[in-house]
């Protein structure tokens, strides 16, 4: 099922060049953009005090494919939108949040509304409920 244009990981870490499409509220959900914004060097300084960026605003970049853990190369997909829907387990919402990477973001690609369903409680839910299921985070 490879997907033939270039997509977006919307679980990104915090580097040059990476793009910021949502900020965590105080609620732990996220707040997406209406447009990314393309970090650099001063951002990163800035966003590195305190707690790390990623807990704090989700991130975009180029997917890496078989340069990353969570390809499956028996399926030429990435592994990691299936484990936060297992995980997280919300279904479909009739209505998505607007975000600014779907158009070119691989969880969607891979699993349109169900991934969207499920993208905004990563922050949120999703290293507490990896714990209550005994894996390491």
């Amino acid at each position: 099922m490879e997907l033939s244009k270039d997509l977006q990981c919307p679980s990104y870490i915090c580097k040059p060049d990476a793009e910021i499409f949502g900020i965590v509220n105080s609620f732990g959900f996220i707040d997406y953009l209406k447009s990314t914004i393309k970090v650099d060097e001063t951002f990163i300084d800035e966003a590195s005090k305190g707690r790390a960026p990623e807990k704090r605003f989700r991130f975009a970049g180029k997917c890496a494919k078989t340069g990353c853990k969570q390809w499956a190369n028996n399926s030429s997909t990435c592994s990691l939108v299936d484990k936060v829907i297992d995980v997280i387990n919300n279904e479909e919402a009739n209505e998505l949040p607007s975000c600014p990477i779907r158009n070119n973001c691989r969880w969607f690609a891979q699993r349109k509304g169900l991934a969207c369903s499920n993208c905004n409680e990563i922050i949120r839910n999703l290293e507490s409920k990896l714990l209550e299921q005994g894996e390491s985070v």
